[in-house]
C-alpha cells in the first residue's frame, strides 16, 4: 500500500526500546528542535544510511525521503548516486554543511552535514530545502549535528548533573554555592532568559515546546550560556564579561531573545523574558524570579510584548498588583469614572469615552474633538456635562491622576487575567 508523506508523522513515532528508549527520544527531540529552528524537515542517518530519527513536517519532503523513513533505510540507488558524485566524500572531509543537488527528477535538493564532534564519524544529518542555507542557518545546522554527535556518543547519565546544578543555582537552594562551583561559573555578569508557553503556565501545550530549541540556538548565538528546564519554563543563564555595562548586557540579551522569537515556528507559541543584569551567581535566583514575573504577565495579558524585560512591563506589573490588592481588600475605586460609567449606562450617553479622549490628548479639546468626529463646541459641552455629573475638575492633579488610573485598571480587566 502506498503511503503519502503526510502520513509519516502518524505512522512512525520514536518507539520505546528498553534501554535505548531515552536516547532515541532525546535524538527525536533534538532533531525536532533543529527543524523548528530552521523551519525545514530533517532526518538523521548513521554511517550505513540507516534512518535513526526524523523531525516533524516530513510531508513537505519528497518521496525518496518518505520511503527512507518508512523503510528505515536510504534507497541503495540514492546512496550510490551520492557516492558517485563525490557528495559523501565531501561531507566526510569537512564539518561544514553542504548543499546537494537533487539525486533524481522527483527529488528535492538537500543540505547535509556529517555528525561528528571530538570523536568518530557517526552519521549524516539531512535537511530538505529548495535553497542553500545562509551563514546563520548553516551555523545552527552544524551545531545540531555536533549536539547529536555528543548525545550519541556519551553515556546516558552525563548531562543530568549539570541540569541539577543549574536548577540549584536558579532556585537558590542550599546547594547553590557548590553547584555554581561545579558548573565553573566564572567572575562575570549574568542575565537570565526565560522561555515559557504563550498560554498560562498550567497549559499542557507547553510540553510541545522543546528546550532543545533554545539550547541549539544559543550554541551559535551565545555559546557562553547554561540551560535548564524547570517546572513550566526553560531558563538560560547568559554569561557576559565583567567589563560589560549592565545595560549593554541586557540589551544584547534582548536582541538574542528577539532573534529567536522571530522564528516563524515559535512566534505563536512562546514568550521570552530577560532579567536585569546581576554580577554575582548568588543573585541569579532574584534574576530568575524577575523573569518569571515578566512571563507571568505575558501569559496573562496578550497585549503585553512577547519579548520583554521588566522595564517593558513595569506599568502593567504595577497596575496588576494594585488591582490584586484592591480585590483582596474587597475595595473598588470611586470618583468620576464610576459616576460617569453609571450615567452612561442609565442615559445611553458617551461621557466616559469623552473623558478618556480628553485625558489621552492632555486636555487638547480640538484634537480630542477631531478624534471623536465632534465639533469643538459639542466637545466642550460634553466636558461641561462631565463636570456637572461627576464633579471632575481637570485643574486638580489628583483628580486627573485618579481618573487615568481608574481607566487603566478598567482596561486591565478587559484584556485578560482571572
Amino acid at each position: 500500500m502506498a503511503v503519502g508523506a503526510g502520513e509519516v508523522g502518524v505512522m512512525f513515532q520514536p518507539e520505546p526500546e528498553t534501554a535505548a528508549a531515552g536516547q532515541r527520544e532525546d535524538l527525536f527531540s533534538i532533531i525536532d528542535a533543529a527543524g523548528e529552528l530552521l523551519h525545514v524537515p530533517i532526518v538523521l542517518e548513521d554511517t550505513d544510511f540507516r534512518v535513526l530519527a526524523w523531525s516533524r513536517g516530513q510531508h513537505t519532503a519528497d518521496e525518496e525521503r518518505v520511503s527512507g523513513i518508512l523503510e528505515r533505510q536510504a534507497q541503495p540507488w540514492l546512496v550510490e548516486v551520492l557516492r558517485s558524485r563525490g557528495d559523501i566524500a565531501r561531507l566526510i572531509s569537512s564539518p561544514e554543511p553542504a548543499f546537494l543537488e537533487p539525486a533524481s527528477d522527483q527529488a528535492k535538493p538537500r543540505m547535509a552535514c556529517r555528525v561528528q564532534h571530538d570523536g568518530p564519524h557517526l552519521g549524516y544529518l539531512w535537511a530538505s530545502t529548495e535553497t542553500p542555507f545562509d551563514s546563520r542557518q548553516s551555523a545552527h545546522f552544524r551545531a545540531a549535528a555536533q549536539t547529536i554527535a555528543v548525545r550519541m556518543s556519551r553515556s546516558g547519565g552525563q548531562g543530568a548533573t549539570e541540569q541539577d546544578d543549574l536548577r540549584a543555582v536558579l532556585l537558590g537552594t542550599e546547594a547553590a554555592e557548590q553547584a555554581a562551583g561545579r558548573l565553573g561559573l566564572p567572575a562575570a555578569k549574568f542575565t537570565v532568559l526565560a522561555a515559557a508557553s504563550c498560554r498560562p503556565a498550567h497549559d499542557a501545550a507547553f510540553a510541545q515546546i522543546p528546550a532543545d530549541v533554545l539550547r541549539l540556538y544559543l550554541t551559535t548565538a551565545h555559546p557562553r550560556s547554561f540551560i535548564a528546564r524547570h517546572d513550566h519554563a526553560t531558563y538560560a543563564v547568559l554569561l557576559w564579561p565583567e567589563s560589560t555595562d549592565d545595560a549593554e548586557a541586557m540589551g544584547r540579551s534582548l536582541k538574542i531573545a528577539r532573534d529567536l522569537w522571530d522564528r516563524a515556528a515559535l512566534r505563536e507559541r512562546i514568550v521570552l523574558a530577560v532579567s536585569t543584569t546581576v554580577g554575582d551567581p548568588g543573585r541569579i535566583p532574584a534574576a530568575r524570579s524577575q523573569a518569571d514575573r515578566v512571563t507571568g504577565l505575558q501569559q496573562q495579558y496578550p497585549a503585553a510584548p512577547r519579548v520583554a524585560s521588566f522595564e517593558d512591563v513595569q506599568l502593567l506589573y504595577a497596575l496588576s498588583r494594585l488591582r490584586g490588592a484592591l480585590r483582596q481588600d474587597d475595595e473598588i475605586l470611586g470618583g468620576a469614572v464610576s459616576l460617569l460609567e453609571r450615567h452612561d449606562r442609565q442615559h445611553h450617553t458617551q461621557l466616559l469615552a469623552t473623558l478618556r479622549c480628553y485625558l489621552d490628548h492632555f486636555g487638547d479639546t480640538n484634537a480630542a474633538a477631531t478624534e471623536l468626529h465632534l465639533h469643538p463646541n459639542t466637545f466642550r459641552y460634553r466636558l461641561q456635562r462631565i463636570r456637572d455629573v461627576s464633579g471632575f475638575d481637570p485643574r486638580d492633579a489628583q483628580t486627573r491622576f485618579l481618573a487615568e488610573l481608574h481607566l487603566r485598571l478598567r482596561d486591565l480587566d478587559r484584556t485578560g487575567g482571572p
